[in-house]
């Protein structure tokens, strides 16, 4: 793995609009896949070879989740969700840019526009999404023969990572994003996979605490994962008690061209 360190800036955070984010971040290339699962054990997410965690001065509020896919259990609303989008067909490959696949993503932007740190051109969102992804899968979701929705991901061996799902559908009871989640954890689960990584947890942000219905599910605290809620949907970490205060690099330089993890 070879990595290009950033002079890492104070920006507004697009989740709360009185605070500041602060990333520790890198491009990386050649990332393995062992070196990639520990990236992402270890709260690392990423967009094409731009790689990046909270590293946050006064706001620990981001925390890394995943799902353990063999003991996950639908919920009633996620039944129902499945069902809502029965007339949804679906195909998976690899992913393909496309200038309708940029303007379906516009439209999902419309109806999320309080994100401030969002891809903002088409370039950049082919380089995050299509360009330098080696680990790199994509669902594709048509009503009636039109594209509708979109999924990127990421899977290994062992490991599914939701990167970003965009859509719009003309019914709004039909549950897409729910349904998006679901059919990623049904394809992780036929492959034998362990964890599926949601990204970040926010308890206060409701864009984000959706994330913790899909359970058991664990969370990122004190380098070490923890559990936070089992199928039944009790909390076993009081929601007050979290934080994740990321004080570490985790990649370091070394006195030969390559890198290594910590």
């Amino acid at each position: 793995m070879f990595a290009h360190f950033i002079d890492s800036r104070s920006f507004q955070c697009g989740y709360f609009q009185d605070r500041q984010s602060l990333f520790e971040e890198y491009l990386l290339e050649d990332v393995s896949e062992v070196e990639f699962e520990y990236l992402l054990a270890h709260g690392m997410r990423h967009f094409g070879d731009y790689y990046f965690r909270p590293r946050c001065q006064n706001c620990y509020l981001c925390i890394p989740i995943r799902v353990r896919i063999n003991e996950f259990k639908m919920t009633r609303n996620q039944k129902r969700a499945l069902t809502s989008c029965e007339n949804i067909k679906m195909k998976i490959g690899d992913p393909v840019y496309t200038e309708e696949k940029f303007q379906l993503y516009l439209k999902h932007k419309e109806r999320f526009n309080s994100l401030q740190d969002d891809v903002e051109d088409e370039q950049n969102f082919r380089m995050s999404f299509y360009v330098n992804t080696p680990f790199a899968i994509e669902f594709e979701y048509y009503l009636n023969g039109s594209l509708v929705g979109v999924a990127l991901g990421d899977k290994t061996s062992k490991s599914f990572s939701a990167i970003y799902t965009f859509y719009d559908v003309p019914d709004k009871r039909m549950s897409l994003g729910t349904y998006s989640i679901l059919k990623q954890l049904e394809y992780a689960d036929q492959y034998g996979m362990k964890y599926f990584y949601l990204g970040y947890y926010i308890a206060e942000n409701m864009s984000l605490n959706y994330k913790a219905s899909f359970r058991p599910n664990e969370i990122y605290m004190g380098r070490e994962w923890r559990r936070f809620r089992n199928v039944a949907g009790d909390y076993l970490i009081s929601k007050k008690r979290l934080q994740w205060k990321n004080s570490d690099f985790l990649i370091k330089p070394t006195s030969s061209s390559n890198l290594t993890v910590d």
